[in-house]
């Protein structure tokens, strides 16, 4: 899956599925910009697990991410909750050292499962 290149500052996002599960390519910055943007493809995504059919569990990948900030952070402590909340799993495709950096001064790694971005 393939996600076109954003203007500078925005994010793109692209659904999909990978491995039988639903899975959102983030590319660019997750900043209160892109937050409404993110919550509907969480929204969309979190309704195919709840239809079933799906393997439980829903990727997101962040290694073409290249900012975040504390609003993209809370909403993917949130999208954890409500997995953890509804029995599926929510994994984060590594991003950047930039990216993985605020993961790290705000304790997330511990919260966070996180995965290696393919071929790293």
């Amino acid at each position: 899956m393939s996600a076109p290149a954003p203007a500078p500052g925005g994010l793109t996002i692209s659904s999909g599925s990978e491995d039988g599960a639903p899975s959102i390519v983030l590319v660019g910055e997750l900043d209160l910009s892109g937050a409404g943007q993110m919550e509907a493809s969480l929204a969309e995504a979190e309704r195919a697990l709840a239809r079933g059919g799906e393997r439980a569990r829903l990727l997101i990948d962040l290694s073409r991410l290249t900012f975040l900030d504390s609003t993209g952070l809370r909403l993917l402590l949130q999208a954890d909750m409500r997995a953890r909340e509804g029995g599926y799993e929510l994994v984060l495709r590594r991003g950047g050292p930039s990216v993985q950096r605020v993961f790290e001064v705000t304790g997330a790694l511990d919260v966070l499962r996180f995965e290696d971005p393919a071929g790293a």
